[in-house]
């Protein structure tokens, strides 16, 4: 079975999105690494600095143990932190599958630091998901980007 981490945005819009997707890789048998359901015991004791140091350390544990990184994001949009993520999954190199959601700009170091890319319509996103995975983990997902690299 894959250990997969899965990064994206943990906005309250994008964290629907990532709930569903997380999901959707559990119900596939996958093991799921999502960051924004880490929970960090006594946080609320802790400064904010011992308790950011305590979540980077798991989230880059986890991506050193991971099989596959996926990174579902908007394009250029995207958070400092997920890109961070998606940088380092590719120095280890790990498989990376790149979903991006929207029609907005992608960043190219994004798309070439992908195994794999493809962009859905975020309206039917999740009906996509699945095929796009499905393809990428076969390594049979054509690497397309529909929009505009920069």
């Amino acid at each position: 079975m894959d250990k997969v981490y899965l990064a994206g945005s943990c906005g309250s819009e994008s964290r629907t999105i990532m709930k569903g997707i997380a999901n959707q890789l559990r119900e596939m048998g996958v093991e799921v690494y999502c960051p924004f359901e880490l929970k960090i015991p006594n946080a609320w004791d802790m400064c904010q600095e011992e308790w950011a140091r305590k979540v980077f350390d798991k989230d880059i544990a986890a991506i050193r143990d991971c099989d596959v990184f996926i990174m579902v994001t908007p394009g250029r949009a995207s958070t400092a932190g997920t890109n961070f993520e998606q940088g380092f999954a590719y120095a280890l190199g790990k498989r990376i599958i790149v979903i991006q959601y929207t029609n907005g700009n992608t960043s190219l170091m994004t798309y070439c630091g992908a195994t794999a890319f493809a962009n859905v319509n975020e309206n039917d996103m999740m009906y996509h998901f699945n095929d796009c995975l499905v393809k990428a983990m076969k390594n049979s997902l054509i690497n397309v980007c529909e929009t505009i690299l920069t």
